[in-house]
């Protein structure tokens, strides 16, 4: 696998140019409207319940049970357009 860089600017320092890359954030959403289906993380149920009511209005979909992870204390829901 290979990574895209985007270079933003050259910067010379000590006669050797630097290079940096921009990284860019994937959506929670990318995976659900790609796919149909996909896995909301958030670390409280407000942040969760925020995320869900951001799904595109045109979207049907349905949910399933809010799970923690007691390691992380993360809260996860599995949702699927249908």
């Amino acid at each position: 696998m290979s990574k895209k860089a985007t270079q933003t600017s050259d910067e010379v320092l000590d006669g050797s140019a630097v290079e940096t890359q921009e990284a860019k954030q994937p959506s929670p959403y990318d995976e659900l409207l790609k796919n149909g289906t996909g896995l909301l993380t958030a670390k409280t149920r407000e942040e969760l319940a925020e995320m869900v009511n951001n799904i595109p209005a045109d979207c049907k979909y349905r949910v399933g049970a809010v799970g923690q992870n007691p390691v992380t204390g993360l809260f996860t829901l599995q949702v699927d357009i249908v």
